[in-house]
């Protein structure tokens, strides 16, 4: 009887470890079921990670490239930014000399234009008087020529100049120069009218210089018609002067002195007759002229002012 409980415990404890295998092996299935499925999702989400990098990687590189391209981009730009600031700097230089030169053209152009006004007034009045002391020679030469013409004597006045002309047949005889007594009549009757109206208060301070002139014909040598037409100049002078000119007083004659000159003219400058020939009688004279004070800055501006009118 004893044996056989041992045999029956024997079965059940063998019984015991096939469960206890079985139970084992299942739970080692089941861990090697979840260490596989531990092993794919590990796997699995390796790849997505993966994936996901290179994802990221490509588009880290592409925003890289990006960034290159903005980079190069940029930089292009930075450069023509660069340019287009120094261009500008060197416009604005430009502009401002420019401007400095305008500025100096300006003020170089005002300071011309203020002298030209000056000049203009300046001009302006020197016409003024020029325009008066024409007008006042204008008139000196009608009261001479209108004083003259009652004295009746071989005289001539110029209508231009106001210069008083004495046939020399009249003063001289032919070669000499010793004052006829016709000559001296003459003179008497003319000089004290012709002093008189020059001398005038109204003209007096006006008149610069009262010039005898001697002339010749062109026969004979040169020097000795110089010769004879001054010592005729000179004679007319000095009756002038003398006490036997009537008709003036000392103080006449002190100021008619004062203003008084005699030249010789020879033969340089005979009067011609219509057909171009020499006129011989006309061209031996004395003449008796006047010139206003400042007469040559007179003529001299006469003839700008006129070249001025002309070129406008």
């Amino acid at each position: 009887m004893r044996p056989g409980k041992k045999t029956r415990q024997r079965g059940g404890d063998n019984s015991y470890w096939t469960s206890y295998s079985d139970m084992m092996a299942g739970m080692l299935f089941v861990f090697a079921l979840i260490l596989f499925a531990a092993v794919y999702q590990l796997v699995d989400l390796q790849q997505k990670k993966t994936v996901e990098l290179q994802t990221k990687e490509a588009q880290l590189s592409t925003q890289q490239s990006l960034l290159i391209d903005q980079e190069a981009e940029l930089k292009d730009k930075e450069e023509l930014l660069a340019a287009t600031t120094l261009a500008l700097q060197q416009q604005q230089q430009e502009l401002d000399e420019n401007r400095t030169a305008l500025t100096s053209a300006q003020e170089s152009l005002s300071l011309q234009q203020s002298k030209i006004e000056e000049q203009a007034a300046l001009l302006a009045a020197q016409q003024a008087q020029i325009d008066k002391l024409v007008g006042l020679r204008s008139q000196i030469i009608e009261d001479l020529r209108d004083n003259l013409s009652n004295v009746g004597q071989r005289v001539t006045v110029d209508r231009k100049t106001g210069a008083v002309t004495f046939e020399s047949s009249v003063l001289f005889d032919t070669g000499k120069n010793e004052i006829k007594d016709a000559g001296k009549a003459a003179l008497n009757s003319c000089i004290p009218v012709y002093i008189h109206t020059l001398l005038s208060d109204e003209y007096r301070d006006y008149v610069g210089e009262i010039i005898v002139e001697g002339h010749t014909d062109t026969t004979g040598q040169y020097l000795n018609n110089l010769a004879l037409s001054q010592q005729r100049a000179l004679a007319v002078a000095t009756y002038c002067l003398s006490d036997e000119m009537t008709g003036l007083s000392d103080a006449d004659k002190e100021t008619f002195k004062s203003i008084l000159t005699a030249n010789g003219r020879a033969d340089a400058d005979p009067i011609y007759n219509a057909d171009g020939t020499v006129n011989m009688d006309a061209s031996r004279r004395v003449v008796i002229k006047f010139r206003m004070k400042d007469s040559d800055m007179i003529d001299q501006m006469s003839a700008i002012l006129e070249g001025s009118a002309q070129g406008e």
